[in-house]
């Protein structure tokens, strides 16, 4: 790949005036000033130097995006929030239901069965959630055409405790499953899941809240060139 080039004054200048200089990501730790160019589609993707693919961005959410991609071209991430212990049904039932037989799934869930894990013991289980994590950031890093389901319980984790607010940020698709808390609590099979439904109703998940969050986000977008439909996921893919 050629050494990525500096971008031209004069292109910045014209960046400035049609985007302006904010920060255009705004992901958790957002200092707001664009100090630096992203590319929407990243250079190492083969975006280039144009006004149409730069935005103003702080240092702090250049770095933290890295060449993660949004919703609009790429793989396409959709992510399936739902207690413990109802992933299983609620999330099988709806990924049946909206993707496609090809479309690659990664599930908690699944890769503990795969991995022939015991889910009792930590040390095993936080094997599963680095798997789930490679996973993850493999997808959210190529270009492939693909729509990629991602199921999950918490949207957090140690290491990254606004995961939820990272999504909504990169327009990502949110679906939140939600049985009922005591449905949650019934399917619980231990001690340890019943405790981690409790600590996901804890969160106060909904998808009412994460619609009105999307809704925020997408308009911010439209305005910045980067959706035309900022109150809902379009249904085919635009053209980068």
């Amino acid at each position: 790949m050629p050494r990525r080039q500096v971008v031209a004054p004069s292109i910045r200048a014209a960046e400035i005036a049609a985007w302006g200089n904010d920060c255009w990501l705004e992901l958790p730790g957002c200092t707001k000033v664009g100090t630096e160019d992203d590319h929407i589609v990243p250079h190492a993707h083969g975006g280039k130097d144009t006004v149409p693919n730069l935005r103003r961005a702080c240092k702090h959410c250049n770095a933290s995006r890295q060449d993660r991609v949004l919703y609009g071209y790429g793989c396409r991430l959709h992510m399936i929030v739902c207690p413990p212990g109802s992933c299983d049904r609620e999330a099988v039932d709806y990924i049946a239901q909206h993707a496609k037989p090809s479309d690659p799934v990664v599930s908690w869930a699944s890769l503990a069965v795969a991995m022939r894990v015991d889910e009792a013991d930590m040390e095993q289980r936080r094997a599963v959630a680095m798997a789930w994590s490679a996973a993850y950031r493999q997808f959210a890093k190529s270009r492939a055409p693909l729509d990629v389901w991602l199921v999950r319980t918490m949207p957090a984790s140690r290491k990254h405790p606004q995961m939820l607010a990272e999504w909504i940020a990169l327009d990502y698709d949110i679906q939140v499953l939600d049985p009922g808390y005591a449905e949650s609590m019934a399917r619980a099979r231990n001690d340890m899941c019943r405790q981690l439904v409790r600590q996901w109703y804890a969160l106060h998940l909904s998808q009412e809240t994460i619609d009105a969050r999307q809704a925020a986000r997408r308009q911010r977008l439209a305005a910045l060139g980067l959706r035309s439909m900022p109150s809902s996921v379009p249904s085919s893919r635009p053209e980068w």
